[in-house]
């Protein structure tokens, strides 16, 4: 069984749904949104990892997409780190230091008060001893020890007031500068060597640093609300450890024991218990709703002609659907991409340009999402698609597809190197991707090629590349025109040579026009010595047939081009050439023959016209004005500007007036352009001879004699031309 029987058959009864138009498109879009979604965004929905921490992996598990997420472990750690650095905001408490002079102020002053009272002088020593002892009980509550109690109460006031004033310059020394809860322990060990440089004696350094010892506190009082809003400060400042998982990085391999971080990284990519991102999933289904809405609002403003096309709809929805399964073989490397360009080939070439330029759009677009937003793949996917839909709009002229692949992986590794230099990527791997992305084009060129006759087939599309093959000379149904009818073959070649200078003016396909002119007349082949082009010095065979059989004859050509079309499975933009380009149109040679032989019985017109239909495009009708001009013109006498003109402009009026041209699109704008460029091209085939002047005429009596005649040689040439001319217009 062909296989592509299936596949059109599949595809047909994808688009029956004739009964609900509205239904229909509606099932359609929701099928294409559908099979997006699954081909786009099936990593969104990962298969479901159940594994704990320490268990052994029975896979390698593959990151199915590229993450960048915050690291908290590493960020808490930095975070502490820094905290670390903040120090703690303290505020001096100057009352310390009033309090701590007062305390040692007071000391003193009671011990001074006694001595100043007006009895003391006279009083025995050890009455001044229990006095001063008296005087010195809040020292004692303090806890001065009894040495220094001692001190003050027999040591001579100079020795007192030296260890005073010590006193309080070191403890102002010690508060000023500040002390801090964690270092006053600090501070009081070292308060004997820092004492060493005051000007006392031993018993007195030892009095000092015992009141110091007792005096000296904390002075430094944490502000814990400055320390805070600093540490907070601090913390603002730190940037989030990020880290980035690349899609296709193993996260755990098989055999492997299974630790936190692993299982953290699997539930960052969502493969953790299967875990799913309800809004990655929404958000990715309005980018390709918004996706698909553009291109449906380009085709229903710019190509409403396949926006009513439901099965050319179906051909591009399948077709983006191919190039984005090519994509997702791509899913690790974009320059591993290079075949997605096909879809937009495919598109080009299956519909038209405009709407490959549409569809490299969107497919750039999705394929961005594919390999998770990189800019670099939907530029190197655009630019690439953009490249192959240009090539396709010069297949007319000789490009190919292998030309359209070099020119795709040409972009491709212009494009893949100029964003590597831009990233400054090593110039080996820059290379290396280059090269790839080349031979994608070429691959792209490749999958065209091979998709292309099955879409064609399965949607009944005939492409320009099919219709250049059939141009092609070592075509079979060529070849048995070229041997059985000869002349036909010639005519055809002729006619496709003129139709198609016309078809560019007028905005008809150029490549339809050529090549439907070369099959338009391959129904001769069945009979080809009854029309004049092939009759090559045998008699006219139409001599001996009545009008009737000879209209018969001639007009059955039609039905037997279209028994050949049906045999050799040409397409139907040839076959409807075949059926179209004589319309409708009288057989007028042989219906005025038959009028003036039947002897006065009634002769019908509608015995004498081809079954039509009349031409449906332009590419028809250039067919049928350049068959009947080319046969009018040969058949002139002497023909020169304006009698080639003149004939022209009849053949296009008569057929005008007959209203071939009232089922297609040809305006008379469009006719008057047919007629200027048929005029020139003719005048330049069927120019008579030039006219020699009387010198050249007297030359040539006298070369008479000798039997060499310029004039003999140039008629002899020509000579056969005008009555198979006049005998072809008949026939026609």
């Amino acid at each position: 069984m062909n296989i592509k029987e299936p596949f059109k058959w599949i595809l047909y009864k994808l688009g029956d749904l004739h009964s609900y138009p509205m239904l229909k498109r509606i099932w359609l879009a929701g099928a294409f949104l559908f099979l997006v979604l699954v081909i786009v965004v099936a990593d969104v929905i990962p298969e479901r990892i159940a594994v704990e921490e320490g268990a052994v992996s029975d896979r390698d598990i593959i990151a199915p997409r590229t993450v960048s997420y915050v690291n908290e472990e590493k960020t808490k750690k930095l975070e502490s780190e820094v905290l670390e650095g903040v120090a703690d905001v303290y505020d001096m408490d100057v009352a310390v230091l009033l309090k701590s002079e007062d305390q040692v102020n007071g000391i003193f002053n009671a011990l001074q008060n006694v001595v100043n009272t007006k009895d003391f002088s006279t009083m025995l020593p050890d009455e001044q001893a229990v006095l001063k002892h008296k005087a010195l009980s809040d020292a004692i509550s303090i806890g001065v020890n009894k040495n220094t109690v001692n001190f003050l109460i027999y040591a001579d006031m100079n020795s007192v007031e030296n260890v005073r004033v010590s006193t309080i310059t070191f403890l102002r020394k010690y508060l000023q500068r500040g002390i801090h809860a964690d270092e006053i322990s600090l501070v009081k060990k070292h308060l004997a060597i820092d004492l060493e440089s005051a000007p006392l004696n031993q018993e007195e350094k030892e009095a000092a640093e015992d009141l110091l010892k007792n005096a000296l506190k904390p002075n430094m009082i944490l502000n814990e609300k400055e320390t805070e809003n600093r540490k907070q400060a601090a913390i603002a400042n730190v940037e989030p450890v990020r880290e980035t998982i690349r899609k296709g990085q193993v996260l755990a391999r098989h055999g492997d024991v299974i630790t936190n971080q692993q299982i953290v990284m699997m539930e960052k990519v969502g493969l953790y218990r299967g875990q799913v991102s309800v809004s990655r999933f929404v958000g990715l289904l309005i980018f390709i709703l918004i996706v698909v809405a553009i291109m449906a609002a380009y085709l229903y403003k710019l190509e409403k002609n396949v926006y009513r096309d439901d099965k050319k709809i179906i051909l591009l929805a399948l077709i983006i659907l191919i190039a984005l399964s090519l994509g997702k073989l791509a899913y690790y490397s974009y320059y591993l991409a290079g075949p997605v360009a096909a879809g937009a080939l495919l598109a080009a070439i299956l519909v038209n340009p405009r709407v490959g330029l549409i569809v490299s759009v969107v497919l750039a677009m999705l394929y961005g999402i594919i390999v998770e937003y990189d800019l670099r793949a939907v530029a190197f996917t655009l630019v690439g698609s953009m490249a192959g839909v240009y090539s396709v709009t010069k297949m007319a002229h000789g490009y190919s597809l292998t030309k359209t692949g070099l020119l795709i992986g040409a972009a491709n590794f212009i494009i893949i190197y100029s964003m590597g230099m831009l990233m400054q990527i090593d110039d080996y791997q820059l290379l290396t991707q280059g090269i790839t992305g080349a031979i994608g084009g070429l691959a792209a060129a490749i999958i065209t090629t091979g998709l292309l006759p099955y879409l064609e087939h399965a949607f009944s599309i005939t492409t320009p590349i099919k219709l250049l093959e059939l141009g092609q000379s070592n075509q079979p149904l060529m070849q048995r025109l070229l041997l059985e009818a000869p002349g036909t073959y010639h005519h055809s070649v002729l006619i496709g040579n003129l139709a198609e200078a016309a078809a560019d003016k007028i905005g008809a396909d150029p490549v339809v026009v050529r090549v439907g002119a070369y099959y338009h007349d391959i129904g001769k082949i069945k009979r080809p010595y009854f029309f004049v082009e092939n009759q090559f010095g045998v008699d006219n065979p139409h001599s001996k047939l009545s009008p009737t059989l000879s209209t018969l004859i001639i007009t059955s050509h039609v039905k037997d081009g279209l028994d050949l079309c049906h045999e050799y499975k040409l397409p139907k933009v040839i076959s409807d050439i075949v059926a179209q380009h004589h319309g409708t149109l009288l057989a007028s040679f042989f219906y005025k023959k038959a009028s003036e032989t039947e002897h006065g019985e009634c002769v019908l017109e509608k015995d004498f016209r081809y079954e039509g239909p009349k031409p449906q495009t332009k590419e028809a009708a250039l067919i049928m004005i350049a068959d009947a001009c080319e046969a009018a013109v040969r058949s002139i006498g002497k023909p020169n500007v304006s009698r080639v003109e003149a004939m022209v402009r009849k053949v296009i009026r008569e057929r005008l007036n007959d209203g071939q041209f009232d089922e297609c699109d040809l305006t008379l704008k469009n006719l008057t352009i047919i007629g200027d460029v048929y005029i020139r091209i003719l005048s330049g085939m069927f120019h008579s001879r030039i006219e020699y002047p009387d010198s050249v005429k007297e030359i040539e009596r006298k070369k008479d004699k000798d039997g060499n005649s310029i004039r003999e040689l140039s008629a002899g040439s020509s000579s056969d031309g005008s009555n198979g001319g006049n005998r072809e217009e008949s026939l026609k």
